[in-house]
């Protein structure tokens, strides 16, 4: 591990990433502290005509139509739940920052990533590697992906969990 992710490190928090469709619920493992809402992003054209980030959130929905041109849920498809990989990543990436609430450096957490819907007929190659991938650019250093019962986040132990589902 590299200097800068140890330090990273000490200020992150084991995280819990749930996601559905049209709800992101990240929790930080042995706390009650929870980002927990609708996975929204507002952009809105600048004077050259490149997309903007507006607002992240629950927030989104508060915006008139003056404020933003338009709103992505990247989560939201029929067939895949990830289907713009680039707002997923910002979004997850603002849920974790603030949960951490660390301004002057990026948080580096473990997380345990757990998609809550569109399983039917198991997960793929691609589709374990996008959730993987989504989680690291957000931020993570290490990545446990989970397919299952929702976990009670009281009693969870990353590294436990980690020995029990490897």
């Amino acid at each position: 591990m590299s200097i800068l992710k140890y330090i990273q490190s000490l200020f992150s928090t084991d995280l819990y990433i749930q996601v559905w469709g049209d709800r992101l619920k990240i929790s930080a493992i042995g706390s009650n502290k929870v980002y927990d809402e609708e996975p929204l992003m507002a952009l809105k054209d600048d004077k050259k005509g490149r997309p903007i980030v507006v607002q992240i959130g629950n927030k989104v929905r508060n915006l008139s139509s003056i404020e933003s041109d338009c709103i992505v849920n990247p989560f939201k498809h029929p067939r895949l739940l990830v289907h713009d990989f680039l707002v997923a990543e910002k979004i997850v990436m603002h849920g974790v920052k603030e949960l951490h609430g660390v301004k002057w450096l990026a948080p580096s957490p473990r997380i345990i990533f757990q998609p809550m819907e569109k399983l039917e007929g198991g997960v793929t190659g691609i589709e374990e590697r996008l959730y993987r991938e989504l989680c690291i650019g957000a931020g993570a250093r290490e990545v446990l992906l989970y397919y299952g019962a929702a976990l009670s986040i009281y009693n969870l132990d990353y590294d436990k969990f980690k020995r029990e589902h490897s």
